[in-house]
């Protein structure tokens, strides 16, 4: 079964905005962060040596841990590359990240298949297939391989955390920091993080306790002081250019505008536990001009986006209805008499279900 239009269009886009590979021949590089993690300002220095033990481990907090791990992915200058693994799919990619006082700057590139780039400066993302000569720009920013976790995640009761025997991850130390889900309306994860800088090596998605759903893994990383902001920039190949600008400029002018962020029109009956609204948005979709609902739920560690298209029932997209699956990431979508509502996720087929099932249009 097929997603909806707009889950495709969004799940295209952030097929490749995750992962990175392999490339041998450069030592890998650990770091200190040294700097003011409120602005994302400061240097990166160091170099790990020695080995890790589990009676060093035993003095750390698993969760307290992950929190350093969640501030590292967006204060720290780093380059490298990862592989992304998804059932029997693996993509390879080369990955840029830049933070200071004005936000993030990310650039992707896939080094294996149809070649792929993202650019991100902060919530605008743009996304571009040169083969084809396509461009997708979005406002809200695709799914993230590397997670971005909310500060309350290691305080509530939705996972416990455990360490794991201490490993290496590019020929760096790390701490293994095992996440455990209290229900099963969550994945559990796995996360390798680096001894000294704190950012995450590798990540494990797993459904109950040893079946792997999704895995990201850094073969290659270094740590920077600084990126020069031209790294960044959409243009810098000048044989793009000709067909580029403009389809950039007209995907940039098709962006939707929000009507209203303070708009009150989907609430929720019996969410599954932990699960918490964190903003609704209400706005044109660019493929056409009837107003989507859209709305953000997490439990501090999983997101899940309730889309809802206010169409009458002989205008759904029959295709959309009910579960579609790949890898992690579920999506389940329910005709109403005056709506189509489709909750899309990295959560469990039950996850997206519950929540689909508990929306109530005001």
């Amino acid at each position: 079964m097929m997603l909806s239009s707009m889950s495709n269009t969004w799940l295209r886009a952030s097929v490749f905005s995750m992962g990175c590979a392999m490339a041998t021949g450069l030592p890998a590089v650990s770091a200190v962060w040294a700097g003011d993690r409120s602005t994302g300002t400061g240097t990166v220095t160091g170099t790990v040596t020695g080995t890790g033990s589990e009676s060093e481990q035993r003095e750390l907090d698993p969760a307290n841990l992950v929190r350093e791990m969640s501030m590292a992915l967006k204060m720290l200058n780093y380059e490298g590359r990862f592989v992304h693994v998804q059932g029997s799919n693996i993509t390879a990619m080369h990955i840029l990240h830049s933070s200071d006082s004005n936000g993030e700057l990310e650039h992707l590139i896939s080094l294996d298949g149809e070649a792929r780039e993202v650019f991100r400066n902060n919530t605008l993302v743009t996304c571009i297939w040169p083969s084809t000569e396509s461009v997708v720009v979005s406002k809200s920013k695709p799914r993230d391989l590397l997670p971005k976790l909310d500060r309350n995640l290691t305080t509530g009761n939705r996972y416990t955390f455990a360490f794991g025997k201490p490993d290496r991850v590019a020929g760096i130390l790390t701490h293994v920091v095992n996440v455990i889900p209290m229900d099963k309306h969550r994945y559990g994860y796995r996360f390798w993080i680096d001894q000294t800088s704190k950012m995450l090596l590798r990540s494990l998605v797993l459904e109950g306790p040893d079946k792997i759903v999704e895995q990201v893994l850094f073969t290659e990383i270094e740590y920077l002081d600084s990126i020069p902001k031209k790294r960044f920039e959409v243009y810098s190949n000048v044989t793009q250019l000709s067909w580029l600008e403009p389809k950039r400029a007209l995907a940039t002018s098709s962006l939707a505008d929000t009507l209203s962020d303070q708009i009150d029109r989907v609430g929720f009956v019996d969410l599954p536990m932990g699960y918490e609204e964190v903003s609704e948005t209400y706005s044109p979709m660019p493929s056409n001009s009837t107003p989507v609902s859209h709305v953000m739920l997490t439990d501090g560690m999983a997101s899940v986006s309730v889309y809802v298209e206010y169409l009458a029932k002989s205008e759904h997209n029959l295709s959309a209805i009910g579960l579609s699956s790949m890898g992690a990431m579920n999506a389940y979508g329910m005709s109403l008499d005056d709506a189509l509502i489709t909750a899309v996720g990295e959560v469990p087929a039950e996850t997206v279900r519950a929540i689909a099932m508990a929306v109530k249009i005001r």
